[in-house]
């Protein structure tokens, strides 16, 4: 299961977006990810004496949805700053040029590695979360 490899999976894809330099939105985007424990346990507390009953589950659920079009949202970022930054990318030489120059490869396994990281927290939330019951005090 990715739920129990998701921190390295999420340190794997900061790595290998960070030396692509045009995935650097993307590596972002995976410090992001985390953040879902806080949402869902701040959503819990505040739920707590409003409801007369909810499954923690709900929540994940709900931020599922988040979380999946915040990874959209990276890699579309990425890709729409290629054009803008084009000259910038083509005028780097020595061992940044050389980056640039791997970087579709190192794009490709920066995304697969967001996505990876995407799916693993959201199994690690519903593990996490699985048992919390709320209900109206």
């Amino acid at each position: 299961m990715l739920s129990n490899y998701w921190k390295y999976l999420m340190i794997s894809a900061i790595i290998v977006n960070l030396i692509s330099i045009k995935g650097f939105p993307m590596a972002i985007g995976a410090i992001y990810l985390p953040i879902l424990f806080k949402i869902i346990q701040l959503q819990i507390n505040l739920s707590r004496g409003l409801v007369d009953k909810v499954n923690a589950s709900t929540f994940v659920k709900s931020n599922q949805t988040g979380i999946i079009i915040s990874v959209l949202c990276c890699v579309v970022v990425t890709v729409l700053l290629f054009k803008p930054l084009g000259d910038f990318y083509n005028s780097l030489t020595g061992f940044l040029g050389f980056l640039i120059t791997i970087s579709p490869v190192t794009m490709v396994i920066g995304t697969i590695l967001l996505i990876l990281t995407a799916i693993g927290i959201i199994q690690a939330a519903k593990i996490k979360f699985k048992n919390i019951n709320i209900t109206k005090e």
